[in-house]
């Protein structure tokens, strides 16, 4: 079981993601919170797995209580479910130890995989937030791929291509057809290149500098 804490500021939202939540199998809501100060609260509580997080909302928004709570649980993740499309809310976010960002229009089912992913310790941005971010380096002409992009390896940028779409380790070794073992040798490499903390910093880094595709 998942054990799912649920941060939302509107009563009408948190309390029909819970309903949702409950009825699917494999989920276990251990408790909401309106606010970023209870949200802290909640959680140190109730030690959920997950943390589905609004990012704006009175009393300690979704950034400070995601630092908050990495600093205090850092077993806990913590998955951004916002309607913010600002790319300084992303990396904010990123910063702070989220492990995913989720805008509020995707699909049951794209939120119930990210609930997945996160819990198994694996990064994900919303596809739609990706795509955006990139758009405006590449209409603005603003993006280089630095040396630290340069670095990386043709393997290593495979990898990071498949952690972009989703691909757990263990799907990234079968398509690459490599070890679960070599795929996290990659990524330490790739954390260690890019000067990030996470998966999700990766991916979000790489989308910036133009190293990603839209489709990724």
């Amino acid at each position: 079981m998942i054990k799912v804490l649920v941060v939302d500021d509107h009563p009408v939202f948190r309390h029909g993601l819970i309903s949702v939540l409950e009825k699917l199998p494999g989920f276990q809501v251990v408790g909401q919170a309106s606010n970023g100060v209870k949200a802290v609260a909640e959680a140190k509580e109730y030690q959920p797995d997950v943390v589905v997080m609004d990012i704006r909302m009175p009393r300690g928004g979704g950034v400070e209580s995601t630092a908050a709570i990495r600093q205090t649980l850092p077993q806990a993740k913590v998955l951004i479910l916002t309607v913010s499309d600002k790319d300084d809310d992303l990396f904010a976010a990123i910063k702070a130890g989220a492990k995913g960002y989720l805008l509020k229009s995707a699909e049951l089912d794209e939120l119930v995989a990210a609930i997945k992913l996160v819990a198994r310790d694996e990064a994900i941005v919303s596809p739609a937030m990706a795509s955006r971010l990139l758009e405006e380096f590449q209409q603005s002409g603003g993006y280089k791929r630095d040396k630290e992009v340069g670095k990386l390896s043709p393997r290593e940028r495979e990898v990071l291509q498949l952690v972009a779409q989703g691909g757990s380790n263990k799907e990234i070794a079968l398509k690459l057809f490599i070890s679960e073992t070599t795929v996290k040798a990659h990524l330490r490499s790739i954390l260690e290149k890019l000067h990030v903390r996470n998966r999700a910093e990766a991916v979000a880094k790489a989308t910036a500098k133009g190293l990603l595709s839209p489709q990724d």
